[in-house]
């Protein structure tokens, strides 16, 4: 084979399997419509897309109570990866680094956990006006996901409305008790932190669903070793993580305008 033609077949393997994941996250920010101690507040994140020019769906990403400490950010970034190699838009949402909040106080508290709820729609809601005024976002498809109190804040943003669909995994199903967008959640036999008994008696419809890994303990899809926190058992669980994505990515898809 002559060197031209290796140069060539790498140029055609890198165009036909690279170039949709081709952009590399970029930190993004927009003001917050809700105050923080009654300053304002630039909140933002990490935004990802597929390779082309073509409109994408956009879907984003809600970490828990703990923030993003490394173990979650990492858990998100994989999710991400996943989404965007099948075609949707990316945006991991930070709503506690800007407002100086500490990893883990959140977590500590059920007032914390609730006011949490209601600032952090918020964003949830400054996020998807962001991606609207971007030419290269579908605006008629944006989704949501979120994990333990993120996933509490899908649940109410699928409720609220204004988003195609929604995702959450071992949410506070007290949280909503109907929704308005579709919603499919995931919950773990293991889960002491928040059971999944809600979520799990919930009558399931053709807009809502919910998964149930027996094995699985709460962040179950955050790559880390059995452990305990707060006093509640924690620890990944790969066969549930890779069961849940290819389920969000066909439940979005199945709902996409």
């Amino acid at each position: 084979m002559t060197l031209w033609c290796a140069r060539y077949i790498i140029a055609i393997w890198v165009a036909l399997f690279l170039a949709p994941y081709a952009n590399a996250a970029e930190r993004v920010s927009f003001p917050a419509s809700a105050k923080w101690r009654g300053k304002a507040v630039e909140i933002g994140g990490e935004f990802s897309r597929p390779g082309g020019s073509k409109k994408v769906p956009a879907v984003i990403l809600m970490h828990g109570c703990g923030g993003l400490g490394s173990a979650v950010r990492a858990s998100l970034r994989t999710h991400a990866r996943y989404l965007v190699r099948n075609g949707f838009a990316v945006l991991i949402l930070d709503s506690f680094g800007p407002r100086r909040i500490a990893g883990g106080w959140v977590c500590k508290g059920l007032d914390r956990l609730a006011d949490a709820r209601n600032y952090r729609l918020a964003d949830a809601r400054d996020a998807s006006k962001w991606l609207l005024t971007r030419s290269d976002i579908d605006g008629r498809n944006i989704f949501i996901m979120g994990q333990s109190n993120g996933g509490s804040v899908a649940l109410r943003a699928a409720a609220a409305g204004g988003f195609r669909a929604a995702a959450a995994y071992y949410p506070w199903c007290g949280a909503a008790s109907a929704n308005r967008a579709p919603l499919i959640v995931f919950g773990g036999g293991l889960d002491d932190w928040v059971p999944p008994k809600t979520c799990r008696n919930r009558p399931q419809s053709a807009r809502y669903q919910y998964v149930h890994y027996d094995d699985a303990a709460h962040s179950f899809d955050v790559r880390s070793l059995q452990n305990s926190y707060l006093g509640y058992r924690l620890g990944y669980n790969s066969a549930a993580t890779k069961d849940s994505r290819a389920r969000m990515i066909t439940f979005f898809r199945k709902h996409m305008r």
